[in-house]
């Protein structure tokens, strides 16, 4: 950023689920990266991405989505394994969300046969000399947790169930 100028022009900022602290029309741009999985209200949430976005402004992201409405049995294996309460949701109810609230040029674009061969590229390393590595700064357990993350995830990145995608919407000028 700072090498192109635009440090003044650009921030980041950490924001809990709800109402956003900005006022209406505040960003050209509203990007996420791996986070709005976590909030279980699409509708709510698009809404007010549109709403802190200026008229013509940008909503890009690139999150974990869900091939099908209905979770399946290795799904919540490896969701369940991650630890983590998902709220994820399909390409379709993120395209609705988005044209509910007001968006134009909506796309999902599924990176999940890109996203299929790094994770198994992934899985070798933790199994390799790079998890013995992250091993003996993080211990064994960890590597172990990880390895069996990852070792879920591949089923159900191969059957489209999980289906890393890149959104993106404009908010009309």
């Amino acid at each position: 950023m700072d090498r192109a100028g635009l440090t003044h022009r650009i921030g980041l900022v950490k924001v809990a689920p709800g109402p956003l602290p900005f006022p209406p029309g505040t960003f050209d741009v509203v990007f996420s990266k791996d986070s709005i999985v976590h909030i279980p209200d699409k509708h709510a949430l698009m809404a007010e991405v549109f709403r802190v976005l200026k008229p013509g402004g940008q909503f890009l992201a690139s999150d974990w989505l869900i091939g099908t409405e209905t979770v399946g049995p290795l799904m919540a294996d490896y969701i369940a394994a991650e630890g983590l309460d998902f709220g994820m949701a399909t390409p379709q109810r993120y395209m609705e969300a988005m044209t509910t609230a007001g968006f134009v040029d909506c796309t999902t674009t599924s990176r999940n046969e890109w996203y299929r061969s790094r994770a198994r590229e992934e899985l070798e390393r933790l199994k390799g000399a790079a998890g013995a590595a992250v091993a003996k700064i993080v211990g064994q357990p960890f590597v172990e947790q990880n390895i069996a993350i990852w070792s879920r995830m591949i089923p159900v990145l191969d059957s489209g169930e999980h289906c890393p995608t890149h959104l993106k919407a404009h908010r009309p000028a």
